[in-house]
């Protein structure tokens, strides 16, 4: 999407969470089948390509405001990120489906940090509780590829609490 799309788009009211619900829980796995997962893993990819966030903090307000969670990173080390994806959208998914994935979520965070960097990353979920989903993003700074987000147009996202004006509609 583009920033005039995105803008759009941020002043039409929420979507209903039932509505998101129903698509991603019900409607997806019935048209991707077993290999569900593994589509929707290349799709975040895919997605975040054609979406790119400039930094951590616009991807987590991306999450919050897509209706991803509330993206936290919880551990970090030189390769490796530990985050953890909470909120009233993942509690109530995980309490209607026990089952419900969330490789759509780590895809996207995978591509947006490859895109920063510029180095070769890959994500998973890692744990999946009643209150919350753990995903761990690898990254192989040796493995350079790509162009980095400096290079790409991004995205401009404000945090959700910013109403939007024809001041900051730029």
């Amino acid at each position: 999407m583009d920033q005039s799309t995105y803008e759009k788009l941020r002043q039409q009211p929420d979507v209903s969470a039932l509505g998101a619900a129903f698509m991603r829980d019900e409607v997806l796995p019935t048209i991707l089948g077993t290999d569900q997962m593994n589509i929707l893993y290349w799709i975040g990819r895919q997605v975040a390509r054609q979406n790119p966030l400039a930094d951590e903090v616009a991807i987590i307000n991306f999450f919050d405001q897509v209706g991803f969670g509330t993206l936290t990173r919880t551990k970090q080390n030189r390769r490796q990120q530990q985050f953890t994806l909470t909120g009233a959208t993942v509690t109530g998914r995980l309490a209607a489906n026990p089952d419900a994935d969330f490789d759509l979520e780590a895809g996207f965070l995978a591509q947006q940090f490859e895109l920063i960097t510029g180095a070769a990353t890959e994500g998973t979920v890692n744990e999946i509780q009643h209150d919350g989903v753990s995903l761990m993003i690898q990254t192989d700074p040796k493995d350079l590829i790509g162009d980095r987000a400096a290079n790409v147009p991004t995205l401009s996202i404000k945090p959700k609490s910013t109403p939007p004006t024809a001041e900051n509609n730029i």
